[in-house]
Formats: structure tokens, C-alpha cells, sequence
């Protein structure tokens, strides 16, 4: 692997950790004006158009060919990682669940990743188990010491949330093991695409009301989540899967949520008490030793699991 630019390196690096550690903040400026699954369907047909662009534009049209099994890849990991993935997150923060919290409980994606592998035979690291048992006593430390320091968190929200991370999940376990596109613009274009449509179908089931009756401060979050996160956010993630160690591009699985916490205490005045601090921790710091027990299993995969973009 060629020594990479260090200045592209940077950018790239700054780009995924804190344009997607943005997003739990700008779906809940959205949400704050429109239905939530249709307002996820909004942000991925738009950017998944985008992305097609990009490919048609990299490789040409045929590069957005694609065989059976790659479109059974597509639909199933776009469902689970967009469509319910991110979507009950946005249902999450609709209930009350402060953008951070939602944060620092879908950081626990590679938690439950783990509890999956074992389930499925494998045997990772004990540091990688201890991770394990560090990240479920800081989930239960984020509700339980929440609830009896005053600020409780809305327990059905933090239910969807947990769906949603417990969606991610399955999603980042079967995209390592998938049949998909080896471009990985191509698997973000189609996924997002998929994702528009799950989440229309969503909105439709539950009765959502869809509209573009936006504030200048939706429009501009809305468009943050298209442009920043799903498009450039997205390129920098693909450039440094194909030019650095796959160990240094999963660390924004544990600085996203730190920024969103930030972020959701700067921007929205969002609560940062005892729970959060305590919980969230003890969450990050387990993402943090299984992110660095799991660095040397396995070779890197062009589209690899438990490092998909939010």
C-alpha cells in the first residue's frame, strides 16, 4: 500500500469523524419539522442519485451493472442499514432521545457484532469479550443512571433506538458476507436508493404526511445530510478504505459519538448529565477495545463490516 498524501489523510480523516458525528444533530433539526421516515426518504433519493452520478461519472454506466445475487446484497443491506437503521433512529429522536444519547446507543453496533460472531462459532479475543462486557454495563449505566439522576430518558425512544442500532448490526454482519458490487460508491448509490424506498414504504404504513414545508433551518440541516454526510463524508470513507489500514478508518465508530454528544449539548442544549457521561464512557471506551483487539483478524474487505457509514 502506497504512503498515502498526509494532508488528504487528514481531511479525510476530519471529514468522517465529524461530518458523520453531525448527523444525529441534523436528523433531529429535520424530524423537528417532518415525519421521520419520510424525511429519510428525502435525504436518500436525493444523495443516492448523487452517488449514482458520481459512479456514472468515475467508470461509466456500466459500472451500475450488477448481477442477482449483488441486487439481494443491495436490498438486504440497504433495509436494514438505512431503511430501518437510521430510520428508527429518527423515530427515536421524534420520542424525545436526545441526538447524543441516540449516538452513544448506536455506537454499540460493534457490541452486539461481537455477541453475533459468537453466536455464529466464533471465538474473538478475550480483550475483545471484555469489550463486550464494558459496553452492555455502559449501556445500562446511560438509562439506569439517567432515570435517577433527573434526567430520564424516554424508554420507548431508546427502544427504537436499539432497534435501529440491533438493524445496523445484522446489516454490518451480512455486508461482509454478502455477494455486493466490489465498487463501493456503486454499494452506497444502490443502498441508499433501496433505502428511499423502504423508507416511503415505512411512512406510508404508518400514516406519515409528506411534505417539504421546511424552515430555512430544516432545508439547510436536510441538505447537510445529504451533501456533508451521505456524499462527501461517504467519498472520504472510500478513500480511506482503498489507502490506509482499515484499524485507522474504524476509528470514527468511537469519535462519532463523542461529536454528536457535543454537538447535541452545544447546538440543542441537550443534557449531558451523570448517564451520559458515565454510560457513554464506558460505550465508547468498549467500541475502543474491540475496535483495537479486532485489528489484526482478517484481511480488509473493500466493503467491510461493522465500518458502515451512518
Amino acid at each position: 500500500m502506497r504512503r498515502p498524501d498526509r494532508r488528504t489523510l487528514a481531511l479525510c480523516l476530519a471529514a468522517v469523524w465529524l461530518l458523520w458525528g453531525s448527523i444525529y444533530l441534523a436528523i433531529r433539526l429535520v424530524v423537528q419539522e417532518a415525519d421521520p421516515f419520510q424525511a429519510m426518504a428525502q435525504r436518500y433519493v436525493v444523495a443516492g442519485l448523487l452517488l449514482t452520478c458520481i459512479a456514472v461519472v468515475r467508470r461509466g454506466w456500466g459500472a451500475l451493472r450488477v448481477s442477482r445475487p449483488e441486487a439481494v446484497g443491495l436490498v438486504v443491506t440497504g433495509v436494514l442499514l438505512l431503511g430501518i437503521g437510521n430510520g428508527f433512529q429518527a423515530l427515536a429522536q421524534v420520542g424525545g432521545l436526545p441526538s447524543g444519547v441516540a449516538a452513544l446507543i448506536v455506537a454499540t453496533v460493534p457490541v452486539w457484532a461481537v455477541l453475533i460472531r459468537l453466536a455464529g462459532g466464533e471465538r474473538p479475543p478475550a480483550a475483545t469479550l471484555c469489550g463486550v462486557a464494558v459496553g452492555f454495563a455502559g449501556l445500562v449505566a446511560l438509562v439506569g443512571l439517567g432515570q435517577r439522576g433527573g434526567d430520564a430518558l424516554p424508554l420507548v425512544a431508546a427502544l427504537f433506538c436499539l432497534v435501529s442500532s440491533l438493524s445496523w448490526t445484522v446489516g454490518s454482519y451480512l455486508q461482509g458476507r454478502l455477494v455486493l458490487p466490489g465498487d463501493i460508491v456503486v454499494v452506497a448509490a444502490y443502498q441508499q436508493l433501496v433505502a428511499a424506498g423502504s423508507s416511503t414504504t415505512l411512512a406510508l404504513t404508518t400514516g406519515e404526511t409528506f411534505s417539504i414545508d421546511y424552515s430555512a433551518r430544516g432545508w439547510l440541516a436536510l441538505a447537510w445530510l445529504v451533501l456533508a454526510c451521505s456524499v462527501v463524508a461517504f467519498l472520504a470513507f472510500a478513500w480511506l478504505l482503498a489507502n490506509v489500514p482499515l484499524s485507522l478508518t474504524a476509528t470514527h465508530a468511537y469519535v462519532n459519538p463523542v461529536v454528536a454528544v457535543l454537538l447535541g449539548w452545544l447546538v440543542l442544549a441537550e443534557p449531558v448529565g451523570v448517564g451520559v457521561l458515565v454510560g457513554g464512557a464506558a460505550v465508547v471506551g468498549a467500541v475502543v477495545v474491540i475496535v483495537s483487539s479486532e485489528r489484526r483478524v482478517g484481511p480488509r474487505r473493500p466493503v467491510p463490516e461493522n465500518v458502515a457509514p451512518g
